[in-house]
């Protein structure tokens, strides 16, 4: 049996004969339907995690070293001290690593290939610098909206400028890897695949519930926080709709993280990075200020996102998106 593009094709008469009305659950005149696609891109995703997951934990038990250091971290964080950036780092390229395996897979079984899932090689570098100044834009915009309403205060830095640069570079390099590792994830093959069976907005509606689902499983995370992450997700789509790849939203997405976890040193989803730069903490009103989930938890959070969905066209150049026609067999 050949495996590369064999989701691309139909069920066979006799299968239909056969089945009768159970093929058309799973067959179109495409192929497999889009929804069962998905799922076994999620299925793929979550069995990749788990085994790259049960290796991580087997070769960290096996170096005492390891094992005494990663405990002590985690009962840091857990006691408030901070998320340092290595972790972050660790976390999020064990989940790049999965989603790529999982896009790469489809891809393979369906004869399309990664360009067609957002990872097409043009503009990568401009594309992604483009989004990291919007993003770090943004973020920027809230905090000093949240100074000037008096929702929240900023303390000076308390790194030493060396400590700081070094600091910076590692927050970054976690950043990046939490842009790519979310957008590869949620908005990369799912997302296209979806969005040409069934159009942009049904697809961008099932994404953006998957996201929201996914943020309402952090610690601290509010409803406010929610309708945030709600928000960046049709952003993100419309972004990727406009550009034509995920390198603008993973830019944008990445400064967002950054601003918050290193620069201004804010909560992301109820939790302080370790090695950042300004301290902001929340104040007065908890609908202000975002309470717990600060400031991604702040009313005035989705409505900057509003105002940025509304400014996108001027913001990005039309690209060209890959053809999403039948695939390729």
């Amino acid at each position: 049996m050949r495996i590369r593009g064999c989701l691309a094709r139909t069920a066979s008469p006799s299968a239909e004969g056969t089945t009768g009305g159970l093929a058309k659950i799973f067959f179109d005149a495409r192929g497999v339907r889009a929804a069962v696609r998905a799922v076994l891109f999620a299925v793929l995703l979550a069995l990749a995690v788990t085994v790259l997951s049960f290796a991580l934990r087997v070769v960290i038990a096996a170096v005492p070293a390891w094992h005494q250091r990663l405990h002590a971290v985690l009962a840091g964080v857990h006691a408030g001290a901070g998320m340092p950036a290595w972790l972050t780092a660790m976390n999020e390229a064990m989940l790049l690593v999965c989603a790529l395996f999982a896009t790469w897979a489809m891809t393979v079984l369906e004869g399309r290939t990664l360009r067609e899932a957002g990872l097409a090689p043009r503009r990568v570098l401009g594309d992604m610098a483009g989004g990291f100044a919007v993003g770090f834009v943004m973020l920027s915009v809230l905090v000093a909206a949240l100074l000037a309403f008096g929702g929240a205060r900023l303390a000076a830095p308390s790194l030493a400028p060396g400590a700081a640069f070094g600091a910076a570079l590692a927050w970054i390099g976690a950043c990046l890897l939490i842009g790519c590792a979310e957008e590869i994830a949620f908005r990369g093959y799912v997302f296209a695949v979806l969005r040409e069976a069934h159009g942009f907005w049904p697809a961008a509606i099932v994404v953006t519930i998957l996201f929201g689902a996914a943020h309402g499983f952090n610690i601290g995370e509010n409803p406010t926080g929610l309708v945030t992450a709600a928000a960046v997700s049709v952003l993100f789509c419309l972004a990727i709709r406009r550009t034509g790849t995920l390198w603008w939203v993973i830019g944008c997405h990445a400064a967002w993280d950054w601003a918050e976890s290193y620069f201004y040193g804010s909560a992301d989803s109820g939790m302080r990075s370790l090695g950042r730069l300004f301290t902001l903490y929340p104040q007065g009103n908890r609908y202000l200020s975002g309470g717990h989930d600060w400031p991604a938890g702040s009313f005035l959070c989705p409505v900057l996102i509003v105002a940025t969905i509304v400014v996108l066209p001027l913001l990005l150049r039309r690209g060209v998106a890959p053809p999403l026609g039948r695939p390729r067999t």
